[in-house]
């Protein structure tokens, strides 16, 4: 029978979590963002390191999560510190770039005129900068919130070997469920999930949506706009206090400077000690980077299948939106619902297929990583590129009445284009974060292996072998950005030279 009150119990935790890490990740998007944008030499640091980061799967963190949070932290805080540590992975990279960009395309005449009437950081911070990251923030929300429901499980339940951590939370209920056999709580977990994803959409993502960036959409305006009140009295707080703050004090004294360099210091030191970090045996990174240089062509052939797969299905609901104005709005939701379902979710929830046929757990593990990538694609389109359609051509062809195969090849998508590349360029993290949820289940006693990095990685981290997962995602990671830095670095420039009037 389902217990209706633990259910709703495990809902709401996974929604606090949710909405921490979201939390978290805009304040960090903020700042860093910001940073990288006004400092050349944090810029210069910062961006090969994020670039890194965000190409790091969620498992790669699992050793930090551990070491870091759990192991420090007391019993219980440090869990729930860990999994929102683990959410923030996978929902800030893009918020931060997108700040950085929004920021970055300012004209220099803002900050100068900032400067002629003295304004401090502060006050360039909240009446400059951070009103010009909005609607880069709204819009990027949307991917984001999705990808921290994706990998909501994986952050609930964090094993590594014999260490394994089960948080209270939707996605935990949903696993329990599947592993004793309860399949009536199984599916209600599923439903209620579901709800939950949808409720946020309509009630807060979507009528943002609709405010910032002019997109119709389902909506009810009410709950959002009390809570929209209530962030602006809150945020309209904080900036007045901290720009008078910072008029009051326009450098911080040397005892304040030492005394945060101390704190500082105090909780790197007891991070190592709870670590209890083991002397690193560099002569076995030799063989881990055969055996990831051996998975690596596995994975390499999934994600680029995928990945053009995730560019057909795109440009065709985006040519659906666009040509049917009654479907964008429902294929708009069916896109933020199904991009939000866990990934780990899919092997139970389609366990008769991946345990009935030999071809069974591919087509899964295709589904799973369809999921990891196609919603950067999707929601790129719909947001940015639909409304940057070259209306001339469109307005051309529909004189000369192209219509069909002739209009999406010579006209819809050579219009979307520049947001098809950048979505693509997404899509190929996404798809390789995916590989740690599509290449490696378990059924009881029952293991699918398919081969590849996600499935080396689960391995070790099914063997408690923390430097192995962490070596393997670093050299992962290292992999995707040299590729990215090749190919897909001349690709953009291909694009600009196209759509930039470089030729």
């Amino acid at each position: 029978m389902i217990d209706a009150a633990y259910l709703m119990l495990c809902a709401g935790a996974s929604l606090a979590r949710m909405l921490a890490a979201y939390f978290l990740s805009v304040i960090a998007a903020l700042i860093l963002g910001t940073a990288m944008a006004r400092s050349r030499a944090v810029e210069r640091a910062l961006l090969p390191i994020l670039d890194i980061l965000q190409s790091i799967p969620i498992l790669g963190f699992f050793p930090a999560a551990l070491a870091f949070f759990v192991r420090v932290l007391p019993p219980g805080v440090g869990a729930e510190a860990a999994a929102v540590f683990l959410i923030v992975t996978s929902q800030v990279w893009n918020l931060i770039f997108g700040v950085y960009t929004s920021i970055k395309s300012l004209e220099s005449q803002l900050f100068e005129m900032a400067k002629v009437y003295k304004l401090g950081r502060a006050a360039t911070f909240f009446y400059i900068c951070a009103p010009a990251s909005r609607n880069s923030l709204v819009a990027n929300t949307l991917i984001s919130w999705a990808g921290g429901w994706f990998f909501l499980t994986s952050s609930e339940i964090i094993a590594l070997g014999a260490a394994e951590y089960r948080l209270t939370g939707i996605g935990t209920f949903i696993m329990e469920s599947f592993e004793k056999g309860d399949v009536e709580s199984f599916y209600a977990g599923v439903a209620a999930l579901l709800a939950e994803i949808l409720a946020t959409y309509v009630l807060f993502l979507n009528p943002a949506s609709e405010e910032v960036l002019g997109r119709r959409l389902l909506s009810v305006h009410a709950t959002y706009a009390a809570l929209h009140r209530l962030v602006s009295a809150a945020w309209s707080a904080l900036a007045n206090a901290l720009v008078s703050a910072e008029r009051r004090l326009r450098a911080p004294p040397l005892a304040a400077k030492l005394a945060a360099a101390a704190a500082v210091a105090v909780l790197a030191l007891a991070a190592l000690r709870g670590a209890r970090w083991q002397p690193f045996d560099a002569s076995g990174l030799l063989p881990l980077f055969v055996e990831v240089a051996e998975q690596l062509p596995v994975s390499l052939a999934r994600v680029a299948l995928i990945v053009a797969l995730s560019a057909a299905l795109s440009l065709a609901a985006a040519y659906l939106s666009y040509t049917r104005a009654g479907a964008a709005a429902l294929v708009a939701l069916a896109g933020e619902v199904l991009a939000s379902i866990p990934a780990v979710v899919w092997w139970p929830l389609l366990s008769a297929l991946a345990l009935g046929s030999p071809l069974g757990p591919h087509l899964v593990a295709a589904i799973v990583l369809l999921q990891g990538s196609l919603w950067y694609l999707y929601f790129n389109l719909i947001v940015y590129g639909l409304a940057s359609l070259r209306r001339e051509l469109d307005e051309m062809a529909s004189v000369y009445r192209i219509r069909g195969w002739w209009y999406v090849r010579a006209v819809f998508a050579p219009s979307l284009l520049p947001s098809l590349t950048a979505g693509a360029l997404s899509a190929w993290g996404g798809a390789w974060n995916a590989t740690i949820a599509a290449e490696y289940a378990t059924f009881g006693d029952r293991v699918i292996d398919l081969g590849g990095v996600g499935a080396l990685m689960n391995k070790k981290a099914a063997a408690g072998d923390a430097a192995g997962v962490a070596a393997s995602a670093l050299l992962l990671s290292l992999v995707i950005v040299a590729v990215n830095k090749t190919l897909w670095r001349k690709l953009f420039q291909l694009v600009e030279r196209r759509y930039g009037g470089g030729e």
